[in-house]
């Protein structure tokens, strides 16, 4: 059957920054309209991406971020059977009580991981041990310790070997340094600090585990409209910077949590461009792909959260961006919809079309986040989970589970494109049965239950979407 899912209609420091990175970031890539991909004079690139790695048994791992004090989601990762998760150690708040107290926190992260068939991941941080006050970011409302540059490098050094050394004999390889450098509640450094602690930390976690697997901070969700967006206007092409901008930033601006403000003409956008929190995000953004580029890490770290219908652009960027054969791991990924027009049943399409078109592109794993929101007094709901706290699963969290479980029984996984390249499914495909998730334009995004082996499969879907879409 066609299971088709209905729709209802700062700081001095950061100041200092600003100014010593104007005049610099100018000239880059240019692009087209929210609704195409992003162009690029660096070369419009159509990337061959490396094949993932995968620690599941299918071609793809699937994974879940939870609250460890939350209890009842756990039985939802459970009944996954397998995936990736990750946990996230700042090291300035632990240093009274040394690696112990990071060991405690990884502990009670690896022991739940385990329990219900994951495999565990780990953010080291720095942290602020200057004893500064927390930085609220407006795009979540989440209020964190910024990192900065340590001032004893040679002791953050000590801690993070001691760590890594500790959790390679327990299995643990997989390591990010740093989180969002582009979000001001995450980092209070320059892009230099940035790239001394990320080198730093790179080669410690080298050295201590050859086996290691590392990963850049990943640039937050909200940072790539103003990347993307800057890119544009610096190249002349305003017009279609407001429009991408609107649109990527559209759902987040209705429901009053966005880093970013809602423009309405191309001198607005100018503005936002050219002022503190938009500057400091494009240099930072700007460091971290130096890093990467000069191929420190092993995987790119993607973060996203906005309408699927963006992604396009987003993936695009990277393409542009991208200088060295690494793949692309989706570490954070799940759905900001603040205020009151959020659709639970538009929700559960949109992960199947999310999901689907990151496995699309070969990119795993995919971390779905947060697992079920954290009521608190207060707290304004942004990012929708899979689950209730209580425990009850949602529409998209039977959207996911179902296409973990069509993973867990493929043997690959196909992108779907029409006779003119439009890439609008993704087909997992396999001996017995296969399922394909399409959002081809015009249509709902849709999950297909599907005869095993490609040739029946995309006969059978191909009489059902009325397209003639080929699989590779």
């Amino acid at each position: 059957m066609s299971g088709r899912l209905p729709v209802r209609r700062r700081s001095i420091r950061r100041r200092l920054v600003v100014l010593a990175v104007t005049a610099v970031l100018v000239g880059a890539c240019t692009g087209d309209p929210a609704a195409g991909p992003l162009d690029s004079p660096r070369t419009n690139r159509v990337r061959t991406a490396p094949p993932p790695k995968v620690w599941g048994s299918g071609p793809a791992d699937l994974g879940l971020k939870w609250n460890m004090s939350l209890q009842p989601p756990l039985a939802y990762a459970a009944q996954l059977g397998s995936g990736v998760t990750f946990t996230e150690v700042e090291w300035c708040p632990l240093q009274a009580v040394g690696p112990a107290g990071a060991m405690d926190q990884i502990d009670k992260a690896l022991t739940q991981a385990h329990e219900v068939g994951f495999t565990l991941m780990v953010k080291l941080r720095a942290g602020d041990c200057d004893g500064s006050p927390p930085v609220t970011d407006p795009a979540d409302g989440l209020s964190k310790s910024p990192s900065r540059l340590p001032k004893d490098p040679e002791l953050y050094r000590e801690w993070i070997d001691t760590v890594v050394r500790h959790y390679a004999r327990r299995g643990v390889h997989t390591w990010a340094v740093e989180n969002e450098v582009d979000a001001a509640n995450f980092w209070a450094g320059s892009p230099q600090d940035y790239t001394d602690v990320a080198k730093l930390a790179i080669a410690t976690i080298r050295q201590a585990d050859p086996e290691s697997f590392v990963l850049d901070a990943g640039i937050s969700s909200s940072g790539y409209g103003v990347a993307m967006a800057g890119e544009l206007v610096d190249a002349g092409r305003g017009a279609e910077a407001l429009r991408l901008y609107q649109a990527y930033y559209s759902r987040r601006q209705a429901g009053g949590s966005s880093r970013f403000p809602a423009v309405a003409d191309e001198a607005a956008l100018r503005e936002v461009l050219s002022g503190e929190r938009a500057v400091v995000a494009r240099a930072m953004i700007t460091a971290n792909w130096a890093l990467v580029n000069d191929g420190l890490v092993d995987a790119y770290q993607l973060h996203f959260y906005e309408d699927p219908a963006v992604l396009p652009n987003v993936l695009q960027y990277l393409d542009n961006h991208l200088d060295v054969p690494i793949p692309i791991q989706a570490w954070e990924v799940g759905t900001a919809w603040p205020g009151a027009d959020y659709s639970e049943t538009h929700h559960a399409q949109e992960v199947a079309h999310l999901v689907g078109l990151l496995l699309a592109r070969r990119i795993s794993p995919v971390v779905y986040l947060p697992l079920a929101f954290t009521p608190r007094a207060g707290k304004e709901q942004v990012f929708r989970g899979l689950v209730t706290a209580d425990g009850t699963i949602l529409e998209s969290g039977r959207v996911f589970a179902r296409l973990a479980a069509a993973i867990a029984q493929s043997s690959s996984i196909k992108a779907l494109n029409t006779p003119d390249g439009q890439l609008v499914g993704a087909l997992l495909l396999g001996p017995d049965a296969s399922l394909a998730v399409t959002w081809a334009a015009g249509a709902e995004p849709a999950l297909h239950d599907l005869p095993g082996g490609a040739d029946a499969a995309l006969t059978d879907l191909n009489s059902r979407i009325g397209l003639a879409v080929t699989a590779n």
